[in-house]
């Protein structure tokens, strides 16, 4: 059996890519002196994670820096990515202290509220066979 013609056209099409939040975080005044005024972060897809890892290279430093660095997805407004290098080049140009601000909202995206760790540490169960 043949699939039509427009049957397969459909199929090849590209999926539309999933839209999802943009977490903009404003840099304090004090520290804007590199001009970064605004960053714009999400929330890591699975696959977005391990690319993030597998950047590490098992270095466990860099593992931070590189998954907050995926997750940094505008810097002033402007659209960076891992894709095109923008976000290696907007990542450099950061003041160190703007750099441990994005690692920390990284982690507040990413970290479970400590009443949903301790729900789902109380959830758990034990079963034999």
């Amino acid at each position: 059996m043949t699939e039509s013609a427009a049957a397969l056209h459909e199929r090849a099409k590209p999926a539309p890519k999933p839209t999802r939040p943009v977490y903009r975080y404003t840099i304090p005044v004090r520290l804007q002196g590199a001009g970064v005024s605004e960053v714009g972060m999400v929330q890591l897809t699975s696959g977005e994670e391990l690319q993030a890892t597998k950047r590490a290279r098992n270095d466990t430093h860099r593992l931070a820096y590189e998954l907050a660095k995926q997750s940094l997805v505008e810097v002033n407004g402007e659209k960076v990515g891992a894709a095109d290098g923008s976000a290696d080049k907007a990542w450099d140009a950061l003041d160190p202290k703007v750099r441990t601000l994005v690692m920390s909202a990284y982690g507040d995206l990413h970290a479970p509220e400590e009443d949903d760790l301790n729900a789902f540490r109380k959830s758990q169960r034990v079963e034999v066979g």
